[in-house]
């Protein structure tokens, strides 16, 4: 168990739902709009929170990853938004979220809850070889097995 009772793959799970989401918008948005600029730095906050949560068991598997940086940026952007360069922003969004989600995805921790793309196909009612159910807070269905022990945050 990590930090404030949550499991790493729940916070790997919030990792990748943000960088999902970032990725999705830079794909559709314009990069000098407001929103946009406020819902990505929004994310990179989420993704620096749930980084600060993993445990360090966790982390020290994955020393590829700067994670202290991670969560530096976090404070950053909360505590002195005032001054962010969007140029650093950019950079992160382009060049590291990506190695970031391979990285976290390619650990064998997470929970069923880890984020598809929206646009993937829910796993057929009659296949029995996939939970299926519905979750809500990672608005995709559950990917195990359909006798896997819970966790999918179907409820």
């Amino acid at each position: 168990m990590s930090r404030q009772g949550r499991r790493d793959g729940e916070w790997t799970a919030d990792i990748l739902e943000a960088i999902a989401k970032v990725e999705r918008w830079s794909a559709v948005r314009d990069r000098d709009d407001d929103m946009f600029r406020s819902a990505v730095m929004r994310e990179l906050g989420i993704i620096g929170e749930a980084v600060n949560g993993l445990s360090d068991e966790f982390t020290a598997k994955r020393p590829e990853i700067p994670w202290r940086s991670i969560v530096d940026l976090r404070n950053v952007l909360t505590h002195h938004y005032w001054d962010t360069a969007w140029a650093l922003i950019e950079q992160i969004v382009d060049d590291d979220l990506g190695e970031l989600r391979r990285s976290i995805a390619g650990s064998r921790i997470l929970v069923a809850s880890a984020p598809v793309p929206e646009r993937a196909v829910p796993p057929s009612p009659n296949s029995k070889a996939h939970c299926g159910r519905w979750m809500p807070r990672a608005r995709t269905h559950c990917i195990l097995s359909a006798d896997h022990p819970g966790g999918c945050r179907s409820k």
